[in-house]
């Protein structure tokens, strides 16, 4: 593609050299840069691609766009026959550059976009149900996974992919014939421009609590981040929010699409008027336009309720029957790594959760609660977790409140201490709590911790390892070790080698 097609109802502010010259790519990594690239230099967290516009060059870059235009001179791009572009801010040029080069393929599927604190990844599984039962194709793009229906697709390397990876995946889902696409819009990604343009169908607000305040500094920041995504909705499209939560009204405030609401408020227009929540699941009764809709999921907890509510709202926003809707919601098993539950074979339960912020370990913990007392069997709680490294300390000693608070027993230990002594995180978290009644632990070692959680256990017990879910690895020093909590589970309650 010519340069001068590429930039099609882009604002470029100055062009120095050829807009003739032939595109066969684009990159903002400088390392990936051949003969034909267009290279992009961004402006990120850590590093600046405007000090890698040189080593593009010498790579082989035809263009080069900048936000900066004094890091290297007009001289020398022109002696090195590459064309240079001066854009407003080289983030959003990404995402529109993306969009033309690959022929828009958000245009060509229908979208939702979920964002909030906690949620998000069971929410898109959710969703992605309800779609799949409808007969479509359907690209998920998340924490866990990137799927086109059930099968991997790319490896999952953020929660929401840059705007050029995330188009790229788009056309060759469309390519494959994909007719959805439902994904995580994380708080980093709105802020970094990384959906910009990308013309949602849906959006969906799940909640706002805190976390990643390391990145974000105060809540009123990350609230503005997330509310991005629905400020940037088209008129047509809709804003689907929790009623419940104190961001709810607020966050589609200034939205031009239609606002819709869901929770547990009578003014909700996705009402849950009727819910009851144990071991085997969750049902929720949802009334919408004068009608009611039974949802009965495996999913566990009154927050799950919120989550089959909002994936029920955006399926039906989204042009879905209702009835055929909850169906498929009902048959959703599990989501790996939220409240994914390990039969001991023992008489008690093993619990592997995400729950990795204040709000989402106590609902969590909760939900194991209701549980335990629904049994009527005095089974206790046990809880292990910890907290992760170079991530928002504040949020460290309200966690160990919340866990000593909710729980029988807790064993603080270690959670990706990244570049952190994970002892020190650990006495971080312990200064919240009272060390009451030799009911807390201190074990730093995280294999050494899941062991005693299950050897300390008794019948009709609950044992909530929290903070990793999904994930299979443990980040010390920059280095990823495989670690799994359900695997440690396993292998010490003997169901695997």
């Amino acid at each position: 593609m010519k340069l001068s097609e590429l930039i099609r109802n882009i604002s470029v502010t100055e062009i120095v050299g050829e807009a003739e010259v032939e595109i066969t790519d684009i990159q903002y990594d400088s390392r990936k840069v051949t003969g034909g690239s267009l290279f992009i230099a961004l402006k990120g967290t850590q590093f600046d691609g405007h000090r890698f516009i040189v080593d593009a060059i010498s790579s082989g870059a035809s263009a080069v766009a900048v936000e900066d235009n004094s890091i290297v001179n007009d001289d020398y791009f022109l002696s090195h026959h590459t064309t240079k572009l001066v854009v407003p801010n080289t983030r959003r040029a990404l995402a529109l550059l993306s969009a033309n080069l690959f022929n828009h393929p958000a245009n060509r599927l229908k979208l939702v976009g979920i964002t909030g604190t906690n949620g998000k990844t069971t929410s898109t599984y959710l969703i992605k149900s309800v779609m799949k039962s409808a007969g479509e194709k359907v690209l998920l793009v998340g924490t866990i996974d990137y799927l086109l229906d059930d099968q991997p697709f790319e490896q999952a390397t953020h929660t929401t992919p840059e705007s050029l990876d995330l188009n790229r995946m788009m056309a060759s889902a469309v390519e494959r014939k994909a007719t959805c696409a439902v994904m995580e819009v994380s708080s980093h990604s709105l802020v970094m421009d990384r959906v910009y343009g990308v013309p949602f169908n849906v959006a969906v607000f799940t909640n706002l609590t805190q976390d990643h305040l390391d990145f974000h500094k105060t809540m009123e920041e990350y609230f503005r981040a997330k509310k991005v995504l629905f400020d940037d909705l088209l008129p047509n499209a809709f804003a689907v929010s929790n009623l419940d939560d104190e961001y709810g009204r607020r966050i589609v405030a200034d939205t031009r699409a239609r606002k819709v609401f869901y929770g547990f408020d009578s003014n909700a227009d996705f009402c849950i008027v009727r819910s009851s929540f144990g071991e085997e699941g969750t049902l929720v009764v949802i009334s919408y336009q004068g009608k009611e809709f039974l949802i009965t999921s495996r999913l566990v907890g009154k927050f799950n309720a919120y989550n089959l509510a909002a994936s029920f709202a955006a399926a039906v926003m989204m042009g879905y029957d209702g009835k055929a809707a909850a169906d498929a919601l009902s048959g959703v098993e599990m989501v790996k790594g939220r409240f994914e539950r390990v039969d001991s074979g023992k008489g008690f339960l093993v619990v592997v959760d995400y729950a990795h912020s204040p709000d989402s370990l106590q609902k969590t913990l909760q939900a194991a609660k209701e549980i335990l007392q629904a049994s009527g069997k005095n089974g206790r709680l046990v809880t292990v977790f910890g907290c992760g490294g170079n991530r928002d300390r504040g949020k460290r000693p309200k966690m160990g409140k919340i866990a000593e608070d909710l729980s029988d027993m807790v064993i603080v230990t270690s959670d990706n201490p990244r570049d952190e002594d994970p002892g020190a995180i650990v006495d971080e978290i312990l200064a919240g709590m009272t060390q009451r009644d030799n009911a807390v632990l201190r074990i730093v070692d995280r294999r050494e911790a899941i062991r005693e959680s299950v050897r300390l256990a008794r019948e009709n017990d609950i044992v909530v390892i929290a903070g990793k879910g999904h994930e299979q690895y443990q980040e010390i020093k920059g280095v990823r070790h495989h670690f799994d909590d359900r695997e440690e589970v396993e292998k010490v309650l003997g169901l695997r080698s």
